[in-house]
């Protein structure tokens, strides 16, 4: 079980817990010496405690606030463990390229006389000409995984890589596909809003058998994963690293396909993981036909009702479904809200020992009442709907401070869900904004501008103000000013007196006034005006007399008045 922490600094208050510890053996020490002294048998008949109930006390109570602070500081600190599959919404695509350069893959067995390395090569750059705008990421594998080119949309670097890939590049011995398949899996940035996807180029000989186990986590992380398999799957000779051993090697492609299949099988029909419908494995041959087709519809969100031709997949003319999708990640599970509420029990349970009766078990009707009833109140206002979608928005804001993008989509995504299978307008509207704000951190401005629109018009005044402010402020972004200016204007007649608002309204319109003057300024056509032409020469003929009679003057001044010889 892997414990981590979302705020590690705070762990330091645990230390206070050692200082309460000390106190509280002091505290201990005295009051037994004490009780001791004053107590006897006469004063015990009186109704006084005993010795042993007062150190039980003491004890019991110290222990319990003890243990209530050191949980009140773990779930500042945002103690998670486990992990659960999330519904994270994803705009666009981003791949990792993880290349086999094992010895394996140096094999002539390809088509054209190529290698199994140089044609995988040559198949990813022919990918790469219809993957425009999708960032790429390239990792080695071997005997280990190694990022070589982090994600980018700069394809010159990879080209170059491409081009002088071989086994020489790494100097691990044996084929880890797997470490290759968990080396792409880091590659990812963590609060990206793009679906990753994985093309692994192999020929499917591997030393360690990691390869199941790693794509198994990349399918509980929500990415898919492609196999392009490659060489013959007749036998071939190879030299192996040392340069001396002779090895048999082929396209292990009934291998592949059978860990594809089992890794879809556990995932997609297992008990924990039946909805996951976004990610996949898939083996395809490089060499059968229409293999780029299998391959390039994996970056693309198609419908299996519709049937694409080849050349439409190739070129992007197959239109996707839906432009967000819906992918679903392993993340850690927070419990900070367990922690607080165990803190809080002990807490309670403190007041409750310096009452409680160790032989009769009679406890205090008004402590009662003081931890019955506001536990009852946590207890059942919890399971109020409301209540949670509240919570939870809550929660993604604070995500959202945090920078962690990817979960507040996440949180903000389940609180539109429920509130609208619930008919709850109002949390509804707040969780659209949420996640157009989140959008917006991430750059994604069409995704923003969708969830904006889809605020209602009777939405409360803060939201509408915020939601037209916010659109205004990315159509001024883009050049839009005509319709800043709109944004603007609304967002002034839900808050009159907002002072950002009027600012920004004044600089679109004077961005608009200059973008027009230029406008007609370069559609001005040449007239022949001679009046105009006259009135431009008397005026430069007039400054030109008065810099000659200016010239003329400093001239003259030099000559009455300095004795100085010329020279």
């Amino acid at each position: 079980m892997n414990i981590t922490f979302d705020r590690p600094q705070f762990l330091w208050f645990l230390l206070f817990a050692g200082v309460l510890v000390v106190a509280l053996i002091n505290q201990y020490k005295q009051t037994k010496l004490l009780s001791k002294t004053f107590l006897n048998k006469d004063t015990q008949k009186l109704g006084f405690l005993t010795p042993f109930k007062i150190q039980f006390r003491l004890l019991a109570k110290g222990i319990l606030r003890i243990t209530a602070w050191c949980c009140l500081v773990l779930a500042v600190a945002g103690i998670s463990w486990g992990s659960v599959s999330t519904p994270v919404q994803k705009n666009g695509k981003s791949c990792a390229f993880v290349f086999d350069i094992s010895y394996s893959m140096t094999a002539n067995d390809a088509p054209n006389s190529l290698t199994r390395l140089e044609a995988s090569a040559e198949y990813a750059r022919m990918l790469m000409t219809h993957m425009d705008g999708i960032s790429i990421s390239c990792i080695l594998a071997k005997g280990d995984g190694v990022i070589a080119i982090p994600q980018t949309e700069d394809f010159a670097s990879i080209y170059s890589l491409l081009d002088i890939i071989s086994p020489s590049m790494m100097s691990s011995q044996g084929s880890s596909l797997g470490k290759g398949i968990e080396a792409a899996l880091k590659s990812f940035p963590s609060a990206s809003s793009k679906a990753p996807v994985i093309f692994l180029f192999t020929d499917g000989d591997e030393t360690d058998s990691g390869l199941q186990t790693a794509l198994n986590k990349a399918v509980r992380y929500g990415v898919q994963v492609c196999i392009i398999g490659f060489g013959s799957v007749q036998e071939t000779e190879v030299t192996a690293g040392d340069g001396e051993t002779v090895v048999k090697t082929a396209l292990r492609d009934e291998k592949l396909e059978n860990i594809c299949r089992e890794v879809n099988k556990k995932n997609q029909s297992g008990k924990d993981f039946s909805f996951i419908k976004t990610a996949y494995v898939k083996f395809v041959d490089a060499s059968e036909v229409g293999s780029a087709v299998k391959v390039v519809s994996t970056l693309r969100n198609l419908s299996a009702d519709k049937k694409h031709s080849a050349a439409e997949i190739l070129q992007g003319k197959a239109e996707d479904d839906e432009t967000v999708i819906v992918a679903y990640e392993m993340q850690s599970v927070n419990r900070h809200r367990t922690f607080i509420l165990i803190s809080i029990i002990l807490f309670m349970l403190s007041f409750i020992v310096s009452e409680i009766n160790i032989h009769s078990f009679k406890i205090s009707n008004n402590l009662v009442v003081f931890f019955v009833v506001p536990l009852i109140s946590v207890m059942f206002g919890s399971c109020s709907a409301s209540f949670k979608d509240s919570k939870l928005i809550l929660e993604s804001t604070m995500n959202w401070y945090q920078k962690d993008y990817n979960k507040a989509i996440s949180g903000f995504t389940e609180v539109i869900s429920n509130a609208e299978a619930e008919n709850d307008e109002l949390t509804k509207q707040y969780a659209l904004y949420g996640l157009s704000v989140t959008y917006l951190m991430q750059n994604e401005k069409n995704a923003s501008l969708e969830r904006l629109e889809e605020i209602a018009s009777d939405a409360p005044a803060r939201i509408k103000f915020a939601s037209y402010y916010n659109a205004g402020i990315i159509a001024q972004r883009e050049g839009d000013y005509e319709k800043a200016i709109n944004c603007f204007k609304m967002a002034l007649l839900v808050s009159p007196d907002d002072v950002n608002a009027k600012v920004n309204l004044e600089l679109s319109q004077t961005q608009e006034t200059q973008k027009i003057k230029e406008g007609q300024q370069e559609m001005m056509p040449a007239t022949d005006n001679s009046e105009t032409e006259s009135d431009i020469e008397k005026t430069i003929f007039n400054r030109i007399r008065e810099n000659d009679q200016k010239q003329w003057k400093n001239y003259e001044s030099p000559e009455k008045n300095s004795s100085v010889i010329d020279y």
